[in-house]
């Protein structure tokens, strides 16, 4: 279960990354077919336009989880070795 654990975490970490980076392609590629921003920002027209607010923040959610997984089980190692 522990090995199975850590793998579970490393996965969300990973697929985290790469749709993180994916939207950022995404959003890179509309950059020049943006005729203008509203005052939230570049970033948040270009979501919007493109719809991508939903793997944006999905992309960061993997990656939060993933880290968080990682970090408990090395603090369950961390327990386990000086117990």
């Amino acid at each position: 279960m522990n090995k199975s654990l850590k793998l579970f975490g490393y996965v969300l970490f990973i697929s985290g990354i790469i749709l993180f980076g994916l939207m950022h392609l995404a959003i890179a590629l509309y950059i020049p077919n943006l005729s203008g921003w509203s005052p939230p920002g570049k970033l948040a027209t270009i979501l919007n336009e493109i719809i991508g607010w939903v793997p944006y923040t999905l992309s960061i959610i993997l990656f939060i989880i993933g880290v968080l997984i990682i970090i408990y089980d090395l603090w369950q190692i961390r327990q386990r070795e000086s117990s």
